[in-house]
């Protein structure tokens, strides 16, 4: 059997189309935010997107890999073999729903990891944003409490030596997106979007719920996702 030729590094961009990101939210107005974040990272040039299963294509340039594994921990590390089955040496991992991540943070990712073997952007609720692997990447993910507070601490505490990157925000309602807005370094089309989301005077609950067949949480959440109304 051939094996893979090795390549040096790849942006794994967990994710989920901008429609299903809102509606599991239960901000359908997001629609348009989550799909600019979703863009400024599949703008990477190599870019491989794991998706839940659905009809929703990857990006012509992207290598799309099918979510395999019943919870987001068995999701993440199939994800992550399924990459380094590829030939991938450098894996950096991030999530659709980051508005503020872009492809300077994504270099600033690989360059850690030319000295650092694990690098993690946290999230100011404990949770994280990016999670970057050139080595094995098994221990690391070992026992993290997801979608808790204590994702970051718990990673921190497995990868010994880990760069850090400056944190950023996921957006999951309202109070992130002021939070959003008040970014130092929020650009016009950032600033446009998020703005137009908070003159909304009500945020109407979705026409058609989150199923829960293919709706995960975000992916580096420290947070559940919405209930639903009962």
């Amino acid at each position: 059997m051939n094996r893979p030729r090795p390549r040096a590094r790849c942006v794994l961009v967990f994710t989920r189309t901008a429609f299903r990101e809102a509606r599991a939210k239960r901000m359908p107005g997001a629609r348009a935010l989550f799909a600019c974040a979703r863009s400024r990272v599949l703008t990477a040039a190599d870019v491989v997107v794991a998706m839940p299963a659905g009809p929703a294509p990857a990006p012509p340039h992207a290598t799309r890999l099918p979510q395999r594994g019943g919870t987001f921990a068995q999701r993440l590390a199939s994800a992550f073999a399924d990459a380094r089955g590829l030939g991938y040496e450098q894996i950096v991992v991030v999530p659709g729903d980051v508005p503020g991540l872009q492809a300077r943070h994504l270099r600033a990712a690989f360059a850690r990891l030319r000295a650092a073997p694990t690098v993690l952007g946290p999230s100011p609720d404990g949770g994280v944003y990016l999670l970057g692997v050139r080595g094995d990447f098994a221990p690391i993910l070992a026992g993290v409490p997801w979608r808790t507070p204590r994702v970051f601490a718990a990673l921190l505490a497995n990868a010994s030596g880990a760069a850090v990157l400056p944190a950023l925000a996921d957006v999951d309602g309202p109070a992130h997106l002021r939070a959003l807005r008040g970014a130092p370094d929020l650009d016009a089309e950032l600033a446009f979007l998020v703005a137009a989301l908070l003159a909304r005077a009500a945020w109407p609950a979705p026409a058609v719920a989150a199923a829960a067949s293919g709706s995960h949480p975000s992916p580096f959440a420290s947070r559940p996702p919405p209930r639903r109304a009962a």
